[in-house]
């Protein structure tokens, strides 16, 4: 996939995830954009670990990352995503990540598609996670399971996010 396609993906793809969260926080405001309760900015910063099985051989690396999310409404967020996985894997992650808080408590959800780009390779890839937000006076932690489908093959990501609201 040559770089004008990568950018015509991550393009219709913000779209469409920008789309869902307009037309639901349209809907559920009276068509007025809703504001979180800090602010509706989100940065969060990534430490964490990445464990992939690449041709039967199970590597791990320690994995960093930042992203800049916006929220719609309580209930939607989107943004993009950066993270560097080191050591053998030696990869970046790059995505447009759309977060969905699960309920009243401090559950999210999160799809992403994207980009696992490697010296040798890129690779679309799609990120589906999990993880607890914790919210203290302001600042976030939030615990997190991400799984990365990229290649025909299945990546674990397990960290924490230090999340950032204005």
């Amino acid at each position: 996939m040559n770089c004008v396609n990568k950018v015509v993906f991550l393009g219709q793809m913000s779209i469409a995830a920008m789309m869902f969260p307009i037309a639901a926080n349209a809907s559920e405001t009276g068509g007025h954009a809703g504001e979180a309760e800090h602010g509706p900015h989100i940065v969060e910063l990534f430490l964490g670990v990445t464990s992939a099985d690449h041709n039967g051989h199970s590597q791990q690396a320690g994995s960093v990352g930042a992203s800049y999310r916006y929220a719609f409404n309580h209930t939607v967020s989107a943004g993009v995503l950066a993270e560097y996985t080191g050591g053998a894997l030696d990869d970046w992650v790059v995505g447009i990540p759309v977060v969905f808080n699960l309920g009243h408590g401090g559950w999210q959800g999160t799809l992403m598609p994207g980009f696992e780009i490697t010296s040798n390779h890129e690779e679309p890839l799609f990120r589906v996670g999990l993880g607890y937000e914790f919210e203290f006076d302001g600042y976030s932690l939030k615990p997190e399971l991400n799984v990365d489908f990229v290649d025909g093959e299945t990546v674990y990501v397990l960290g924490v996010s230090l999340g950032f609201r204005f």
